[in-house]
C-alpha cells in the first residue's frame, strides 16, 4: 500500500463526515470529484466497515448533490443500498418470526440496539446495516430462549462474555466484507443478553445494572411491534454499546452519528433529558462515559448538548478530557477491522483513555487475564499445528488464524503508541497545572430548529 494513499483517505472520509454534520448549514456542495478512483476505491470500502455508506448516500439526495460524487460510487452505493433494503426485509421477518416464538413460550424481553433504534436514533431501517438481532433477556429465561433459538436452527457460539449467549445462523461463516455483507443471503446472528455491561471482559470498572424486562415501552417499525427500552434507557445503552467498542480498540462511525442524531432530534426535550439525568443519579463513572461517548459524537456530527451533559463534560478529569479533546477525532478515523494493514495504526491510542480507569475502585478483571487470553490463544494456534502439521501449507488456515495480519497490526499500533506516549504525558502534564479558566471549554447547547431526517 503506498504511504501517500494512506495519507489521502482520510482526507475524503473527513469530508463526507463534515458533509453528514447535523447542525452546519452548507454553504455548497462539496466536490467529490477531485478524488481520484483509488482513493476513492480505498473510501468506498471505509465506508461500509464505518456504517455511514447509505447514510452519506441520503445526504447526497436530500442536498440533490449526487452528481458530486463519481457516477461509479453513485452505482455502487445504489446496488448496495437495494441489496441492503431486501437484507432488511428479510430480517425483519426473521425478527418477527422470533419475537412471535418468544411472545408464545412467555418469555420476558426487549429487541435493544437493530431494529428499535428506529425512528429515535435512525430515520429509517435500511439506512442501517444490520448483523445481528440483540435481546435483553432475564437469566431465568434464558434457557427457554435458547431453546426457541436452537429450533430455528441456529448455532450457539462460545462468546467472550458471561452476559451474553451467542447463535448464528444457519451455514454462517466469517463476516463478509467488500459489500457482500448486504446480500440477504448473508449471515446474522442473534444476541442474548443478561446485562449490556461486562466489566470483566476489559478490566473496566464495576456498573450496575441498569436495565431489566420489567419496565418497557412498545415500539412500532415497519408494521411489527415489540417490546424495547424506554427512551432514556434506549440512550445510555448506547452510550455503553459504543464505551464497548471504545475500549476494544475500534467503532463504527455510525454508532456516533445515532447518537447524535438522537440528540439533535431530542435538543429541546427538556423532560427526556431530566429522566436520563435521574437515570444516572450519582454515578461518576456512567457520567463520564456518557461526557466521554457525546463528546466524540460533538466533534464529528455537531450535535447540540444538553446543559445536563455540558456539566458533566465540564467536570471530567483532565485524563479523559485530554484524550477526547486531543485523540478522539483521529482514533474515530482509524481503520475498521483494526487488524487490517496500515501504516502506523491509531488504534492502540485509546490505551490512554483505558489507563485512566485501571485504578478506579471496584474494577474488572486482573490485566494479567489478557496476558493469559492471548496465551490461550498462542497455545490453541501451536496445538493445532502439532496435531496437523500439514496446516502450514493450507492457505485457508493462515487465513483463519490471521497470524501475520495481527502480528503485524500489535507491530506497526505498538510503534505509534510508544512514539506517542511521551507526547501524551507532556499534554497530561500541562493540563493538570493549568488553571481552569485556560483549560478548552466544551460547546454549550445550542437550541436548534427541528432537524430533517438525515
Amino acid at each position: 500500500m503506498p504511504i501517500g494513499d494512506e495519507l489521502m483517505k482520510p482526507r475524503l472520509a473527513e469530508q463526507i463526515v463534515s458533509f453528514l454534520r447535523l447542525a452546519r448549514v452548507q454553504e455548497c456542495d462539496p466536490d467529490f470529484r477531485k478524488w481520484n478512483e483509488r482513493q476513492w476505491a480505498r473510501t468506498m470500502q471505509w465506508l461500509d466497515d464505518s456504517g455511514l455508506a447509505f447514510y452519506f448516500q441520503q445526504r447526497l439526495k436530500e442536498r440533490e448533490a449526487t452528481a458530486s460524487i463519481p457516477d461509479w460510487v453513485s452505482a455502487q452505493l445504489e446496488s448496495n443500498c437495494s441489496l441492503n433494503r431486501q437484507r432488511t426485509e428479510d430480517l425483519g421477518q426473521r425478527f418477527a418470526r422470533i419475537n412471535a416464538l418468544f411472545t408464545e413460550a412467555g418469555i420476558p424481553y426487549a429487541a435493544i440496539k437493530g431494529f428499535s433504534l428506529v425512528p429515535q436514533f435512525c430515520p429509517s431501517s435500511p439506512l442501517r446495516y444490520q448483523g445481528d438481532f440483540d435481546y435483553l433477556v432475564d437469566e431465568h429465561s434464558l434457557l427457554e430462549a435458547r431453546t426457541v433459538l436452537l429450533s430455528l436452527g441456529y448455532t450457539e457460539r462460545k462468546s467472550r462474555s458471561a452476559q451474553e449467549t451467542i447463535f448464528l445462523s444457519p451455514g454462517a461463516s466469517a463476516p463478509l466484507r467488500n459489500g457482500r455483507q448486504y446480500s440477504p443471503h448473508s449471515p446474522h446472528a442473534v444476541e442474548l443478553h443478561l446485562d449490556v455491561w461486562d466489566a470483566s471482559l476489559h478490566g473496566l470498572p464495576l456498573l450496575p445494572r441498569l436495565f431489566s424486562t420489567e419496565s418497557l415501552s412498545v415500539s412500532h417499525v415497519d408494521g411489527k411491534a415489540f417490546p424495547s427500552l424506554h427512551d432514556e434507557d434506549a440512550f445510555l445503552l448506547q452510550i455503553l454499546h459504543a464505551c464497548h467498542h471504545l475500549f476494544t480498540h475500534w467503532i463504527r462511525m455510525s454508532c456516533l452519528l445515532e447518537i447524535a442524531y438522537f440528540m439533535n432530534r431530542n435538543a429541546e426535550n427538556w423532560e427526556l433529558w431530566d429522566r436520563i439525568d435521574r437515570r444516572v443519579g450519582g454515578n461518576p463513572l456512567l457520567r463520564e462515559f456518557t461526557a466521554l461517548v457525546v463528546g466524540m459524537a460533538t466533534q464529528l456530527f455537531d450535535c447540540p448538548i444538553p446543559p445536563q451533559i455540558h456539566v458533566w463534560q465540564e467536570q471530567l478529569r483532565p485524563g479523559p478530557r485530554l484524550w477526547v479533546e486531543r485523540y478522539a477525532r483521529d482514533w474515530a478515523f482509524g481503520d475498521v477491522p483494526v487488524h487490517e494493514l496500515s501504516f502506523f495504526p491509531n488504534s492502540k491510542l485509546v490505551l490512554f483513555l483505558h489507563q485512566q480507569y485501571r485504578d478506579w475502585p471496584n474494577s474488572g478483571r486482573d490485566p494479567r487475564q489478557s496476558r493469559r487470553a492471548s496465551a490461550s490463544r498462542l497455545s490453541r494456534i501451536l496445538s493445532s499445528i502439532r496435531n496437523h502439521p500439514t496446516s502450514l501449507l493450507k492457505r485457508r488456515w493462515w487465513k483463519q488464524q490471521l497470524l501475520v495480519r495481527r502480528t503485524i497490526f500489535h507491530a506497526f499500533a505498538g510503534i505509534r503508541y510508544a512514539c506517542e506516549t511521551p507526547r501524551w504525558h507532556w499534554r497530561l502534564r500541562k493540563m493538570t497545572v493549568s488553571p481552569p479558566d485556560e483549560r478548552p471549554t466544551v460547546i454549550p447547547l445550542r437550541r436548534l430548529p427541528p432537524s430533517k431526517p438525515l
